[in-house]
């Protein structure tokens, strides 16, 4: 039986901890700059606790990934088989992971971060219904972490990878989001370009390749894979058509750039001789 509410589980006080993030942004962190009930201001809340679960998580997995990869190099180190030096077992026993049950680190970090999907999730349904693409992009990823957190007992190892290379960008983007929204041009043309590039990088490129690794381990399973290719399309759909807008200012910038120029080579007298 599926229980959300076992004796072990943190995730309803994840989800209380992540409300009071919400509440702090908006009553307190962005209370002066918009008037009480401004969608923007509401925006703003979400980006308080997407700053701070998007860097803890990726830190949290990072470190995780890299005490086990530590962890299995010793153990290659002292095995007294040649063959365990081969390139298929260094390739940090990735298949062992992901075959694995699910540890209690594991476990809670998907507690922690379901919880944040929950919390954006009913933040997005009650005050920005318009955003399909991440209403979409939250129900998938939950959903996901649901199942292996208290359906499957496996695959958050697969999670740990996942926010490695899908929550490294999360600060970055949210501070450029907030430079977007509280219209700071110049913190906004700061940050754009390098922000874009990024996370064309991330999801455009790591994710993908994370996630075929999977597909292949799995053996190109439906289940397995489904929900992290409807994530990672709306993510390059995202930053497809942010980089659209982007050229597309640029272009109407050489255009008026080009125009003002030839008026002003116009409005010059011409010499006589």
């Amino acid at each position: 039986m599926v229980s959300f509410l076992r004796w072990d589980s943190w995730l309803p006080w994840n989800c209380v901890f992540f409300t009071g993030l919400y509440l702090l942004g908006y009553w307190v962190v962005f209370a002066r700059r918009w008037p009480r009930g401004a969608v923007d201001r509401f925006k703003e809340a979400s980006c308080c606790m997407s700053i701070v679960h998007g860097t803890s998580t990726s830190m949290a997995a990072a470190i995780y990934m890299l005490n086990l990869f530590y962890t299995d190099k010793q153990q290659m180190s002292w095995s007294p088989t040649p063959s365990s030096h081969n390139s298929s077992t260094m390739k940090f026993s990735l298949a062992s992971r992901l075959g694995d049950a699910n540890t209690r680190f594991e476990e809670a970090i998907m507690e922690y971060s379901t919880a944040y999907f929950l919390v954006d999730l009913v933040h997005y349904l009650l005050f920005v219904p318009n955003q399909p693409l991440f209403v979409l992009h939250h129900v998938f990823t939950s959903s996901y972490m649901l199942s292996c957190r208290f359906y499957t007992g496996h695959g958050a190892f697969s999670t740990m990878i996942f926010f490695v290379v899908g929550e490294s960008t999360s600060f970055l983007q949210n501070v450029w989001t907030i430079s977007l929204l509280t219209h700071s041009a110049k913190l906004f043309n700061l940050l754009n370009v390098p922000f874009l590039i990024i996370f064309s990088i991330f999801p455009g490129v790591l994710t993908p390749w994370a996630t075929w690794q999977l597909c292949l381990y799995f053996l190109f399973s439906r289940e397995a894979s489904a929900v992290r290719v409807m994530g990672i399309s709306g993510s390059l759909y995202w930053v497809s058509t942010h980089w659209a807008k982007l050229m597309s200012k640029k272009k109407s910038e050489i255009m008026r750039a080009s125009a003002s120029k030839t008026q002003l080579q116009t409005n010059i007298p011409k010499k006589h001789a």
